[in-house]
């Protein structure tokens, strides 16, 4: 079954991907051919009781200096 993942992390393009335990979790599921999607807490909101969030598509690669780009 494939999922659509989001996660909330530090802007993406400052992370330190050798220890950075978000960024594998984030490897593994497009490994699994999840779709991937990031926010960062200043996108995070609550309005009427019902949390949201402007989430980004994502595609990573495992290569330092190189390791994302938006869909």
């Amino acid at each position: 079954m494939r999922l659509k993942v989001a996660v909330q992390m530090d802007p993406i393009e400052r992370i330190n991907i050798r220890g950075d335990s978000t960024f594998a979790m984030l490897l593994e599921a497009q490994r699994r051919r999840h779709a991937l999607a990031y926010y960062t807490p200043d996108q995070l909101a609550l309005s009427g009781g019902r949390v949201f969030a402007a989430v980004a598509p994502l595609k990573l690669r495992d290569q330092e200096g190189r390791h994302f780009h938006p869909r």
